[in-house]
């Protein structure tokens, strides 16, 4: 079955190095997401390996590999944030 397609924003220096701030990735949790971003922006692809932030409707997370996505989420990729 094939995955459904979500839009995906990236935000920041992630948006800058890709050249382009929205994608389309059929992805059914956020780790096909960002394996679909890699594959579509290879400037970035580093970048999602080390780390980044994921915001999945208005809520953030920093360990989001095996959480869900729907084609109606709104899905933002920004650089990693960090607390202090």
């Amino acid at each position: 079955m094939t995955a459904p397609t979500v839009t995906v924003d990236l935000y920041g220096s992630l948006a800058q190095a890709a050249g382009e701030k929205t994608f389309q990735i059929p992805a059914k949790t956020i780790r096909d997401v960002l394996t679909g971003l890699a594959e579509v922006a290879p400037a970035i692809a580093d970048r999602l390996d080390t780390g980044v932030s994921v915001s999945i409707d208005g809520r953030i997370y920093t360990e989001a590999l095996f959480e869900p996505v729907a084609p109606d989420n709104e899905i933002i990729i920004l650089p990693r944030i960090s607390g202090g």
